[in-house]
């Protein structure tokens, strides 16, 4: 998710030239189709706010493929604001995409991995602000530490059931993408 610029398409991009069949998924058309055509992917335009859309990704994965073996959830969202500034709809708009959009990611995909006799790998790209929260990033730093925990927490269970299935938390630092400007796919009323 969250494919077609930035870290995903960083991550598309490696998966791609190591020779993976890679599905993107991202809310932007333009720039998922020019990604997707570039490294020869299939595109999927997917809102990860809402579980029906990561849902639909799951039914196209699983009916042109037949399984899943990697679910890289990365879509995000940052835009920058006090805390004191935040309005309700601004924490609802980040939360729904940065946490949600994983957990959405998981309750789609999970049983798909779980049931691959192949076994399977979830990468949650969360942020080192989980870590070291900084200010003007309340908001993103709140969703990114609930993705870290999620990840911390499913990787110990998988491991406590002998799961073939791993989790990886990939936490980067400062990395110059379009994230700043993300409120530029915020739905209309929902403004802040």
């Amino acid at each position: 998710t969250g494919g077609a610029s930035g870290i995903g398409r960083g991550i598309a991009l490696a998966l791609a030239e190591r020779g993976a069949t890679v599905v993107i998924a991202d809310i932007e058309q333009g720039a998922l189709d020019a990604t997707a055509a570039e490294i020869g992917a299939t595109p999927a335009l997917v809102d990860v706010s809402k579980a029906a859309s990561v849902e639909a990704l799951r039914d196209l994965v699983l009916e042109r493929f037949g399984r899943v073996d990697i679910v890289c959830l990365n879509a995000g969202i940052g835009p920058l604001s006090r805390v004191a500034d935040l309005t309700l709809d601004d924490w609802r708009w980040v939360i729904d995409v940065n946490l949600w959009g994983v957990i959405h990611g998981i309750d789609a995909f999970l049983p798909h991995l779980l049931a691959n006799p192949a076994g399977g790998r979830i990468v949650n790209t969360s942020s080192m602000s989980s870590f070291q929260p900084l200010p003007n990033l309340g908001a993103y730093a709140a969703s990114k530490a609930g993705v870290h925990a999620i990840s911390e927490v499913l990787a110990a269970e998988l491991a406590e059931d002998g799961a073939n299935v791993g989790v990886t938390l990939f936490a980067p630092g400062v990395v110059l993408t379009g994230i700043a400007t993300s409120s530029r796919d915020r739905p209309a009323g929902e403004r802040g």
